[in-house]
């Protein structure tokens, strides 16, 4: 199994994922959030958050960002990746990714709301961790 298999295993099984991007001022800024609904395989992935974040306004000026997630069992699994992440404007990609539970999020309760964000990460590259292991590997 090559380490992009593992990671896309991993992917897969997780519910939680942490992503990160640079602020105006060149720090970093991090959230956690869930996964979206579809998670075909790890050359796109798509997250959902709100359009008025701090995290939107980031990546709105540097779309440089990582996405790290992890499965704590007895030995510990991680993956981090390194992409690029835009914002959606596609309304077929946001009715794809929109989940009734959003609804309290928003005034609208539908994915036309103006402040219901998907985001699309396209990594480039990652490093996967188990067994006390990193492996290195390009998307």
């Amino acid at each position: 199994m090559t380490t992009k298999d593992k990671a896309t295993q991993l992917h897969r099984k997780v519910n939680s994922f942490i992503l990160s991007c640079v602020d105006e001022d060149g720090y970093p800024l991090t959230k956690a959030v869930v996964p979206g609904k579809h998670r075909d395989s790890l050359s796109e992935l798509y997250f959902c958050t709100n359009t008025s974040s701090n995290f939107v306004a980031a990546i709105s000026s540097n779309p440089k960002a990582a996405v790290y997630f992890y499965r704590q069992t007895l030995r510990w699994q991680g993956c981090t990746l390194k992409g690029n992440m835009e914002i959606v404007t596609d309304m077929s990609v946001k009715a794809k990714f929109w989940q009734g539970k959003f609804k309290g999020a928003y005034e609208q309760q539908a994915y036309t709301d103006p402040d219901f964000c998907v985001l699309k990460f396209t990594p480039t590259s990652g490093r996967y961790y188990a067994n006390y292991t990193l492996e290195d590997f390009a998307l």
